[in-house]
Parts: C-alpha cells; structure tokens; sequence
C-alpha cells in the first residue's frame, strides 16, 4: 500500500516536471511564432524551421526565427527524454495539454505587435 501511493507520487511528480518543461518551451515558441508571423501547426513546418528555412516566417525577423529554431530543437530534446521516463501515452497527453492552452492564447486573439520588439 505505501509503495503504491510512493510510485503514485513519484508519477504526479515526474509528470508536473516534465510537463513544466514542454509547456514553458511551448509558450516560448508560441511568442516567437507570433513574432515570425508563423502558424506552428502547420503541417511540414517544424521540419523547415529545423532546417534552417526563414521563408517560412511571414514577417522577417531574423533573431526570433534563430531563437524559435533553439526552442523547436530543445522541445525535440525534451520530447524524447519524456518519452524515455514517462512513455509516450504520457507524453503526448501532456503535449495535448500544452497545445490545447496554446491554442486557447491564441484564438483569444493577442496582440503581436508589442511582441516583436523582444526579438530584434
């Protein structure tokens, strides 16, 4: 019994950790985006800012595109250690979680034009 509750605490706690991790990166890049004028759902995008590919920003920034690719590599990272300590049903719950409120900022319809003076 008490090692039930112990493997039920260190999961809440593992999941808290790495959901702190993908969700922080996610705002991150979720700015970015908004400051390269880029839609992150996009299908194929994430694999063209991997590579290097600034024509996919809408409004050229060359600082926020460098900094949005850093944050893409490392929540790629962060990824695969989650999917290595948690497994990959969790993971991608927590991912699901993360974009769903990065959905819910945006639809809300912010402001990005204050946004891009951070990334000059």
């Amino acid at each position: 019994m008490y090692l039930d509750h112990w493997q039920i605490a260190l999961s809440e706690l593992l999941h808290t950790y790495w959901g702190r991790q993908i969700d922080g990166l996610a705002h991150e890049l979720s700015k970015l985006a908004i400051a390269c004028d880029i839609e992150l759902g996009s299908p194929g995008l994430a694999e063209r800012i991997l590579k290097n590919d600034e024509t996919v920003c809408r409004r050229r920034n060359p600082k926020a595109f460098r900094h949005l690719r850093q944050h893409l590599m490392a929540l790629r990272s962060i990824e695969e250690q989650a999917i290595e300590h948690l497994g990959p049903e969790e993971t991608r719950s927590i991912l699901d979680e993360v974009r769903a409120a990065i959905n819910s900022i945006r639809s809300t319809g912010s402001n990005a034009k204050h946004l891009t003076k951070f990334f000059r």
